[in-house]
């Protein structure tokens, strides 16, 4: 079982003060535009791995220009208190984000995600199928990190490979033992970030097939040369090839300025395992009904591997369902052991949640008694 205890915001978005005790596992949280629901679900994405379910940049998230923000958080992870912190202030003329677990410092990506995990879906991943491949890998990646703790390390470590490596053939293209350096640091990180997101994929498509829900049991298909190869080779051949491969586009990837071959240009589809349907040709309402389907797998995957399913931040979840499939949902949310919190600017569309969840509102930053 993960709950949250407790939330703790400080000059944290449109929240001066908040501290949340959460009555219940399943909250539903309504309120109009503008009151703060979204901002609440930011601030406990925030303390995972990474920037967010918005990706702001730290210098916006602080109330009314404010330049030190903070998020605190008590969760329960199966038996066991666990505190755990993050903000920014100011240092040496920069902004610099902190961590804290138990009141300790903590190299984010080092440490988090062994501790705490979350997905979410929110209003603007309902174009997720019709823009560009850099949200999808996010959103992938995210899922990869409930199963892998290690994931974020991984890709935050090929990031940097490559970005020296982009930066070397501009400036030092002749540094040849350098950059074959940097060649297979990128190919290692490369091959372990294919490998879960792989893995990772498989068992989804299995789960989703499996689990008989009102969700389309969908296909989820990687378009990435190294998952690929990985499927045909073991893992130390591919990382040479793709070795080869970087160093023999090094004039290429100068002129263009950007590595052309990485798991940073991997995509994936989504495919309706019943009709045939892909989600980047399927309309708004099918797309959210295969994205709530991997995600709700995605919360059984999670069960096994840590023994306790993800936080789940659900903006809007029923916005663009119909009926039947918008009962689906809440009845399946019941069952699960975790922190589930869905937003909506009306109470009325979670009856059926009515003396099972806990029902809250916002108004202006501040819960309404």
């Amino acid at each position: 079982m993960l709950r949250l205890c407790k939330l703790t915001l400080t000059q944290f978005r449109n929240y001066q003060r908040l501290v949340w005790e959460p009555e219940g596992a399943l909250v539903v949280l309504t309120g109009e535009n503008g009151s703060g629901k979204t901002n609440l679900l930011e601030a406990v994405s925030l303390l995972t791995a990474g920037r967010g379910l918005r990706r702001a940049p730290l210098t916006q998230l602080g109330h009314h220009n404010a330049t030190e923000w903070g998020i605190a958080a008590r969760l329960e992870l199966t038996h066991e208190i666990v505190d755990l912190a993050t903000g920014v202030a100011p240092h040496n003329d920069t902004v610099r984000r902190v961590h804290f677990l138990n009141g300790k410092p903590i190299k984010q990506k080092d440490s988090v995600e062994d501790v705490f995990s979350a997905v979410w879906i929110t209003p603007q991943m309902d174009r997720l199928f019709s823009e560009s491949a850099s949200g999808r890998r996010r959103f992938l990646d995210r899922l990869v990190m409930g199963t892998t703790p290690h994931h974020a390390k991984e890709l935050l470590a090929y990031d940097r490979a490559m970005a020296q490596r982009n930066k070397l053939l501009q400036t030092r293209r002749t540094e040849h033992v350098w950059l074959a350096g940097l060649e297979a640091s990128m190919a290692r990180h490369a091959v372990a970030i294919s490998a879960a997101r792989n893995e990772v994929a498989q068992h989804l498509c299995h789960a989703a097939q499996t689990t008989h829900s009102e969700f389309p049991a969908t296909l989820m298909h990687l378009e990435c040369p190294i998952g690929a190869e990985l499927e045909r080779k073991p893992a130390l051949e591919v990382e040479d090839w793709l070795k080869e491969t970087l160093a023999v586009n090094r004039t290429i990837d100068r002129e263009k300025g950007r590595a052309c071959m990485g798991t940073h240009r991997s995509d994936f589809t989504l495919t309706d395992c019943k009709t045939g349907l892909m989600a980047a040709t399927a309309s708004t309402g099918q797309q959210k009904a295969m994205l709530l389907g991997i995600i709700l797998a995605h919360a059984t995957l999670v069960a096994e591997y840590r023994g306790a399913p993800p936080m789940l931040l659900l903006d809007e979840p029923l916005v663009h369902l119909d009926q039947k499939k918008r009962q689906a949902l809440l009845e399946h949310l019941q069952n699960i052991k975790t922190t589930t919190i869905l937003t909506g600017t009306d109470p009325a569309p979670f009856d059926a949640l009515a003396g099972k969840a806990h029902f809250t509102s916002l108004k202006n930053g501040h819960f309404v008694p």
